[in-house]
């Protein structure tokens, strides 16, 4: 169908808690992963890691991506890896990094949420979330401000160090309205093609989703947001 594919290893949870402990085994998995996928096309993408969070810290995430990226180049010399920042890939831990100067088959991916009372607001999963629903987003100036901000710091940093940028997450949960999640939604993702920033929506049919998967439907205005185009 023309897909790319980016296989990541995703809620790796021990990790994040003890990387010291679970930094062989992060580094075996990887080998196995390029060893298996190493006769694959150009369009596999390898992502080495998810949002590493909590005890991953920036400076021990420096370690062992790189020591990853020199375990997957053993098999897959040329693979496109994605790698991100610490901190939940947050668009502020950009400047953290620290990469392999002369590989240049890597792309540098950030996750954007912001504002997160506003993403998340009735997220089973984040304490307190419920008092945030009701939130807008409203397209004001000041709002826009804030997303400009981020993304020009970001595109200055990817130019000062040469890398291709991947805003490989970004939505906004459906307890939001949906006239403020499509806006939120077109105006991050044209910030982000104005600068050469590739992206992927989070996600395709759950609580954030594009499209009902029991009504076999799309959610047209999401669509339209995303694809930039209109709903009459």
């Amino acid at each position: 169908n023309g897909l790319a594919v980016v296989l990541n290893i995703h809620h790796y949870d021990e990790m994040y808690q003890d990387p010291d402990a679970h930094q062989a085994r992060f580094l075996a998995l990887w080998t196995q992963i390029a060893r298996h996928y190493q006769a694959q096309p150009a369009t596999v993408v390898f992502e080495l890691l998810n949002e590493p969070n909590s005890n991953l810290l920036a400076y021990k995430w420096n370690q062992i991506l790189n020591a990853a990226i020199a375990t997957i180049r053993q098999t897959n010399p040329t693979r496109t890896l994605i790698v991100g920042p610490s901190d939940w890939n947050s668009i502020h831990s950009l400047s953290n990094l620290e990469l392999p100067a002369a590989d240049r088959h890597l792309i540098v991916t950030f996750h954007y949420y912001e504002p997160f009372p506003f993403t998340h607001q009735g997220a089973e999963w984040v304490t307190g979330s419920g008092a945030w629903v009701g939130t807008t987003w409203t397209s004001s100036t000041g709002e826009q401000q804030a997303i400009t901000t981020a993304f020009n710091r970001a595109a200055a940093w990817a130019q000062q160090q040469n890398r291709p940028l991947y805003l490989g997450e970004f939505g906004a949960y459906s307890r939001a309205d949906i006239d403020s999640r499509a806006a939120w939604t077109a105006f991050v993702a044209r910030q982000a093609e104005e600068r050469d920033i590739s992206w992927a929506y989070w996600e395709f049919g759950a609580g954030f989703g594009v499209y009902d998967r029991g009504s076999a439907e799309w959610n047209e205005k999401l669509l339209a947001a995303l694809l930039e185009t209109t709903t009459d």
